[in-house]
């Protein structure tokens, strides 16, 4: 009965984007549609642009020296994107390794200008997202129905953040809504080996109190090898408007996906992961004076793994506790912080059960302006109970040459530190990265934003698994060198363009062999509100052998395509007819022969907004 429901849907949705592609006009005439950004390269130029990863509170994108991508929720909904791994694969120099590209996937890694996923710092509203026990960030519990803006620093962050010497991902949720009026959207979809995903989310304001509210539920069979998939997830959000300049926010989330990995590992029983993610934070925002805020936050994570396989679990809690004071004295704006982390573990492995680490870390940051440069000086000490302590400066300076075009221009320095699974090895001390970057943003082309970045990342003491011996070798130096150049379009006659390549070269300095990674993104959009929207990507990568697996696939073009139309139904309220073909001409690509990605697959859905 459920699947002869699924498919009457999918035969609906499928003929309702027909009808909607042949008839352009609305179903009903709008007098007030819902506002939409349709200029692709605001993002650089526009003045009112904000980031607040790089130095943890909003800061003009002008004054960033960091090389920063940013990708927002209207970006994500065109994409009709399942998971975050399928969002973060847009980023040019960010490399998704995934475990099999289907509907959804399992425990995937995030590289940046090849780093190890270990090295990359994952952050959802200011909690960190990596497993305690070994680094690995588990992207498939948080949903892209959350996901209000995903910044991302490319290169050492520490100076901030800590621990993150290949860079940081930061997702930022959706505020709480501002009027008493509820907003929100439903969405549904449905696609081949009964792939699901449904999902609601509403926003609003009762009296003082603000709030957000997501459901999501998702589901398949597999697209490939009966990778069945199954997740449930909750996330709220309320804040609340206190006397003197003071908001409360609360906010809480649990996600419990399931993967079967499928015939290639069931072959030796019925191999299934399974998550428990549970996390709630507490923080407390005011106005000390004019010019100095305060902003104090506490949170709770747990990170559940089971695998009924072999009767193991896994359960790091991790508890922390942050505070900032910024202040905004005339051309400065200077945020002094600190946080502490503890961790501790319960399994059924005795090896990895009642471990426990704790950290703490302060800082300081200025960003200064002088004339048309902006410098932002800034220094971390972090205290680590696993290894050594780190001190962690950076240097960043960016020059408005003129309105089109600026110059950026940063030193930084960075680490990994070790993380519980390691806990047995005490020799290890941290990876340690020296780094320097410069590039520039400029539009002095007509219709044509051009961003070019260039890099050099110097590693010591980085960490090498030797699998034949089960140990590590460290290795004292280790260098990543390479650019990124990025080019996008201004729209014509509702066309636009957006591509990008990226390239590292990695220097062992004799220990093995050099290799090198690289890719290209390719967007094309069709963006015309009297018609339709319809968006073609394309992705390619060359992987580097040390972190592939042999009889990995790469070097093929995968093709992904999504066609919208849009329907202003009332004034207030928007459905959204879509369809998504995935993997267009059936590449292959992917990094480990036990993962190999899914062939081409559709799908079709609705949302609607109200």
């Amino acid at each position: 009965m459920t699947k002869k429901l699924t498919n009457i849907f999918f035969r609906a949705t499928f003929s309702a984007l027909l009808l909607a592609v042949t008839f352009s006009s609305p179903l009903l005439a709008a007098e007030d549609p819902l506002a939409e950004n349709n200029d692709p390269l605001s993002m650089y130029f526009d003045a009112d642009a904000t980031e607040q990863t790089t130095t943890r509170v909003a800061k003009p994108l002008s004054q960033v020296a960091e090389n920063v991508s940013i990708i927002t929720a209207e970006e994500i909904e065109r994409m009709n994107a399942h998971s975050l791994d399928e969002v973060l694969n847009r980023i040019n120099g960010l490399y998704v390794g995934f475990n099999g590209r289907d509907f959804n996937t399992s425990i995937s890694s995030v590289h940046i200008q090849d780093s190890d996923y270990e090295q990359v710092l994952v952050l959802v509203d200011g909690i960190r997202w990596n497993w305690d026990l070994d680094g690995m960030a588990v992207t498939n519990t948080i949903p892209v129905e959350i996901i209000e803006r995903i910044e991302v620093i490319k290169g050492p962050a520490s100076s901030i953040w800590g621990s993150s010497l290949g860079g940081v991902v930061n997702i930022i949720t959706k505020a709480t809504g501002k009027t008493s009026r509820p907003h929100g959207t439903l969405y549904g979809s449905y696609g081949e080996a009964n792939s699901q995903h449904y999902s609601g989310s509403v926003d609003g304001k009762l009296g003082t109190a603000g709030y957000f509210l997501s459901v999501t539920s998702q589901n398949s069979d597999g697209i490939i090898l009966n990778r069945e998939y199954d997740n449930e997830s909750v996330y709220g959000k309320i804040d609340f408007t206190l006397p003197h300049n003071t908001t409360l926010t609360l906010l809480a989330g649990q996600a419990n996906p399931e993967n079967d990995l499928g015939d290639l590992w069931n072959q030796w029983g019925n191999y299934i992961i399974e998550h428990r993610d549970v996390w709630a934070s507490a923080a407390l925002d005011t106005s000390l004076t004019n010019n100095i805020d305060l902003h104090i936050d506490g949170y709770r994570k747990t990170q559940k793994f089971i695998y009924p396989t072999f009767s193991l679990d896994y359960e790091p809690e991790t508890t922390g506790l942050s505070s900032r004071l910024t202040a905004r004295l005339d051309s400065h704006t200077i945020v002094m912080g600190a946080e502490i982390d503890r961790v501790e573990t319960e399994s059924s492995d005795s090896t990895y059960d009642d471990l426990k680490e704790e950290n703490w870390g302060v800082y300081i940051n200025d960003t200064f302006t002088v004339g048309p440069c902006a410098v932002t000086p800034g220094i971390r000490y972090d205290h680590l109970s696993l290894t050594d302590n780190v001190l962690s400066p950076s240097l960043g300076m960016t020059w408005q040459y003129s309105e089109k075009t600026l110059f950026r221009a940063l030193f930084s320095q960075g680490f990994r530190k070790p993380y519980l699974v390691d806990a047995e090895d005490t020799n290890l001390d941290p990876e340690k990265v020296t780094s320097y970057q410069v590039g520039f943003e400029t539009h002095v082309v007509p219709s044509l934003l051009i961003k070019a970045s260039l890099f050099e990342h110097n590693l010591k003491d980085k960490w090498l698994f030797d699998y034949i011996n089960w140990r590590y070798d460290i290795l004292e130096k280790v260098r990543h060198y390479g650019y990124e150049l990025e080019v996008a379009t201004d729209p014509f006659y509702h066309f636009s363009l957006d591509a990008g390549i990226d390239y590292t070269y990695t220097d062992y300095y004799g220990y093995m062999d050099n290799d090198d990674i690289y890719g290209v993104k390719l967007t094309l959009l069709y963006d015309n509100p009297e018609l339709f929207t319809a968006e073609l990507f394309s992705r390619y990568q060359w992987l580097n052998e040390v972190k592939s697996e042999p009889g990995s696939q790469d070097g093929t073009m995968i093709w992904d395509f999504n066609i919208m139309k849009k329907f202003q139904v009332y004034p207030a309220t928007r459905m959204d007819v879509f369809m998504s073909a995935h993997n267009l001409f059936n590449g292959a690509d992917y990094w480990n022969p036990a993962y190999p990605n899914a062939r081409r697959w559709v799908e079709a859905g609705l949302r609607f907004h109200f």
